[in-house]
C-alpha cells in the first residue's frame, strides 16, 4: 500500500511538471514583458500616452519627442540593422506603412523569428488618426486606453475650432520644403484637412498629395497667407519668400501674413495634433 502510494505521487507530480511546463511554454506576452521598438515619431508618441513608455526599448533617430526617448536606444527606420533588432530582443515593432517597402525584407525575417510587426497606415485626415490610435492600441492591448486618447484628441480638436472662428475663409499656401523644389500638400493630405477643418481654402486643394509647385504658380494662386513647416524660422522665411521675383505682388507678403509653424505639431498624426491645429488656427485668425 505504502508502495503504491509513493508511485501515486510521483506520477502526481509528473503530471504537475509537465503541466508548469506547457503552461510556460504556451504563456503570452504580457503588458509588463512586451518589449517594443517604435520606427516612427508619430506612433512613438502614441505609445506614451498609452502608458507604454516602459515597454518602449527602441526609437527612430529622428524622436524627439517626449524627452524621455533620448534614453531609448535608436533604430535608422530606413536602414534597418537586423542584428542590432534581434538583439534589441523586441516583441513588437511598429512600423510605418512607408517602410513595408524599404526595409520589408528585414522585417519579414524578423516576422519569421515570432515577432510582431504592424504597419501603421498613414493618416491622412483627423479623423484617420482615431484609426492610428485604435490600431496600435489594439496592438498593445491597449483598447480601453486607445478609446480614452481619442475621445480626449477629438475634444481638443472640437475646442480649437470654437475657439478660433476668425480662422474660417482664409485662402492658404502651405510650404512643407523649400527650393530647390517647394512642396505642398493638395487634397488627401493631413494639411489639407487641418484646412478644411477650420473652414480655410487650401489654394492646392486641387492636386492630389504631397507635390512640388512652382513659384509662378503659388503667384497665380495669390494666396491672402503663406505658412512654410520645413524648420525655417520666421524671419528667415520672410526673407526668402521677399526674394522670389513675383511674390511680393501676393497679397499674404502685401499684408504681411508670412508665418513659420513647428512642422512636428503639424505633420505628426499623433497625441499632439490639436495643439498643431490650434496653432495653424491662430494664425489664420491674426488678422
Amino acid at each position: 500500500m505504502k508502495k503504491k502510494e509513493v508511485v501515486m505521487k510521483k506520477l502526481l507530480l509528473i503530471i504537475l511538471l509537465v503541466l508548469t511546463g506547457c503552461q510556460h511554454a504556451a504563456a503570452p506576452t504580457t503588458k509588463k514583458s512586451m518589449r517594443i521598438i517604435s520606427l516612427m515619431p508619430s506612433n512613438t508618441e502614441i505609445l506614451y500616452r498609452l502608458g507604454l513608455d516602459r515597454n518602449i526599448v527602441g526609437v527612430s533617430t529622428v524622436d524627439d519627442y517626449p524627452k524621455d526617448v533620448a534614453t531609448k536606444q535608436q533604430f535608422d527606420s530606413f536602414n534597418l540593422n537586423k542584428e542590432a533588432l534581434l538583439k534589441a530582443q523586441p516583441t513588437l515593432i511598429v512600423a510605418h506603412e512607408s517602410a513595408k517597402a524599404a526595409e520589408e525584407k528585414i522585417l519579414s525575417a524578423l516576422q519569421q523569428k515570432g515577432i510582431k510587426v504592424i504597419y501603421v497606415k498613414d493618416a491622412t485626415s483627423l479623423t484617420e488618426i482615431d484609426d492610428t490610435f485604435m490600431q496600435i492600441a489594439k496592438a498593445t492591448d491597449r483598447v480601453k486606453e486607445g478609446r480614452q486618447l481619442s475621445a480626449e484628441v477629438n475634444k481638443e480638436i472640437k475646442e480649437v475650432s470654437r475657439k478660433y472662428p476668425a480662422a474660417a475663409g482664409s485662402r492658404v499656401f502651405m510650404e512643407v520644403s523649400g527650393e530647390p523644389e517647394i512642396y505642398t500638400g493638395g487634397r488627401g493630405t493631413l494639411f489639407d484637412d487641418m484646412l478644411t477643418t477650420l473652414h480655410a481654402t487650401n489654394v492646392f486643394h486641387d492636386i492630389e498629395g504631397w507635390q512640388p509647385v512652382s513659384k509662378e504658380a503659388i503667384v497665380r494662386k495669390n494666396p491672402d497667407i503663406l505658412i512654410t513647416t520645413s524648420g525655417q524660422q520666421e524671419a528667415d522665411y520672410r526673407k526668402t519668400v521677399d526674394g522670389r521675383g513675383g511674390f511680393r505682388q501676393v497679397t499674404a507678403v502685401k499684408k504681411s501674413r508670412v508665418y513659420a509653424l513647428n512642422d512636428d505639431l503639424l505633420s505628426r498624426p499623433g497625441p499632439r495634433i490639436a495643439k498643431g491645429l490650434e496653432a495653424l488656427a491662430a494664425v489664420l485668425a491674426d488678422k
